[in-house]
């Protein structure tokens, strides 16, 4: 099965439509999501701030609800994150 590219700006965009906050949007620093392009077919994206995994699995459902095909990922010794493509 092939994915369609996509782009982190896309998820981020999705996310906040769907009203979850960005962390990386407005003058201050503020707990949300962190979308990045990992491949030209893959985002990953994280949750900056506490309640990590509560966010991260609201953010798996939303992008699952969209189309999007998320998979949760916990490499060890890292943060937790979703890897993101879309069929």
């Amino acid at each position: 099965m092939t994915t369609r590219r996509i782009r982190a700006c896309d998820i981020a965009h999705d996310l906040i439509a769907a009203g979850h906050t960005d962390s990386t949007r407005g003058p201050a620093w503020q707990p949300g999501h962190r979308a990045a392009q990992a491949s030209p077919r893959t985002v990953r994206c994280w949750h900056d701030g506490p309640g990590e995994q509560e966010h991260l699995d609201k953010y798996a459902a939303t992008l699952q609800g969209i189309g999007y095909t998320v998979i949760p990922e916990r490499a060890k010794g890292k943060r937790p994150s979703l890897r993101i493509t879309h069929p």
